[in-house]
């Protein structure tokens, strides 16, 4: 669950130091002012303000809150006012290319707050890192998502997201393994299943893990890691799969989690350079990394 608008109304209020003068300044009742004050009390579970008679003074948790996020409050609130600002040339079709797997999975809700902005129309174009990075070179794609760090100076670009790499494996032989201490040696047994011929995550995995090479017979050779998934649940070997990917299949039951997380890949927003003097380009590029930072204080724990 997303909490922007309560921690909106937080900062408001601690910088008022007054729940009247918050609604006034936030357009609100001051009931729900309140009900948001309540709302994060009930999340970080202490009490944030004490309630005087002419207004409200923070506790410690209220300036320990606000000092982390205010300055990411607003921060935001420029970027979605410099956004409204944008003139129509805004307006057109956006080329954007990523991995099948993590557009599906991930990045919907922050294209769809793209579309909802009613400005842009989105092409989306889908593959690996070679295919994603020769649609940006070739001017077919303007925007592309990838967790492989650009190294062309042609390029520019932010970060975007943080994916871990788990070593997954099916439920028969995960839990005949899972006793054991895992090793590459005792991997190496097993048949993988595996992105590419290059086997880009398991090999970073067993090099980072065990500083060792994989030598499993590969089992299949599938350019969506959704499909990996799949095989593996069917009872086919292992792989290493980004979190996201397979979470729900190791709560289910349906994938075991072997040995150490892995290490965790970066996932970037990447352009060509000069891409972001056409305003549509620079308009999506705000709104999908405005919609990152607002997943991250979303993420505050509960």
């Amino acid at each position: 669950m997303s909490y922007l608008t309560q921690l909106k109304t937080f900062v408001e209020v601690y910088r008022s130091g007054n729940i009247t003068r918050a609604a006034a300044r936030l357009h609100m009742s001051q009931p729900a002012v309140t009900s948001h004050i309540q709302a994060m009390e009930n999340i970080v579970g202490k009490e944030l303000f004490i309630r005087k008679a002419r207004g409200v003074e923070p506790t410690a948790i209220a300036d320990d809150l606000a000092l982390q996020v205010a300055s990411h409050i607003d921060t935001l609130e420029q970027k979605v006012a410099s956004i409204r600002s944008r003139a129509s040339t805004d307006h057109g079709t956006l080329h954007l290319a990523g991995p099948a797997e993590y557009l599906s999975l991930v990045a919907g809700p922050a294209l769809a707050n793209l579309l909802q902005a009613d400005k842009v129309n989105l092409v989306i174009h889908t593959g690996n890192k070679s295919s994603i990075y020769h649609l940006l070179e070739n001017d077919v794609a303007e925007l592309a998502i990838t967790a492989s760090e650009p190294t062309d100076a042609m390029y520019e670009y932010q970060k975007l997201d943080k994916e871990r790499l788990i070593l997954v494996m099916n439920r028969v032989q995960g839990k005949l393994l899972g006793e054991r201490e895992i090793s590459a040696e005792l991997l190496n047994q097993h048949k993988v299943v595996t992105y590419d011929e290059q086997l880009p995550l398991v090999r970073r995995y067993f090099s980072e893990v065990f500083n060792a090479a994989c030598e499993s017979p590969v089992a299949a050779v599938c350019p969506d890691i959704r499909a990996i998934s799949s095989i593996i649940k069917a009872g086919i070997g292992y792989s290493v799969l980004p979190d996201y990917l397979c979470k729900e299949g190791i709560a289910k039951g349906e994938l075991v989690a072997l040995g150490k997380p892995g290490p965790e890949n970066d996932v970037y927003l990447v352009w060509k350079k000069g891409a972001l003097r056409h305003p549509r380009v620079d308009f999506a590029k705000d709104v999908i990394m405005a919609f990152a930072n607002m997943n991250y204080l979303s993420a505050l724990p509960d």
